[in-house]
């Protein structure tokens, strides 16, 4: 069996989560498993989407920390320039310079804060989607067993 096929399943199943609610998204979903599927790969192919969905839930959360990722490059260069246009306030000669500066850091600041706060919403609701397929998959399998 091919990842690009549990992959798709999985795809169908968010992108359906996305436009309708679970119930829908879930029957769409356990259709076409039964139909693509039968007998003994059914199985099979239930444990490769579960084993998969795990492994996208603890990608996920790796991601979820801010600053393993670009942010944390972009915080420490905001810092780096934002003490420089400090230090160009304190100077006479540079002062308008300093506080253009700073005021642009502020804004790239408020930028990274939205951004962080957007990433953590996306992921989080990815979290959750992925779990609801391992939910739905220890259902059919109970009431299948």
């Amino acid at each position: 069996m091919d990842t690009r096929q549990i992959d798709e399943a999985i795809d169908k199943y968010v992108n359906e989560r996305m436009k309708a609610s679970r119930k829908s998204a879930a029957d769409r979903f356990l259709s076409y498993a039964y139909l693509k599927y039968a007998g003994d790969e059914l199985g099979d192919f239930m444990r490769k989407v579960r084993g998969l969905s795990r492994y996208y839930i603890d990608f996920l959360k790796v991601m979820e920390n801010p600053f393993k990722g670009p942010e944390l490059a972009w915080f420490a260069s905001m810092i780096t320039v934002g003490v420089v246009s400090c230090y160009m306030m304190g100077d006479e000669g540079s002062r308008l310079a300093g506080i253009f500066i700073f005021s642009g850091t502020l804004v790239h600041a408020w930028a990274l804060l939205r951004m962080v706060a957007k990433k953590w919403r996306d992921i989080g609701v990815m979290i959750a989607i992925y779990r609801e397929i391992i939910d739905i998959i220890d259902k059919e399998s109970t009431a299948a067993a």
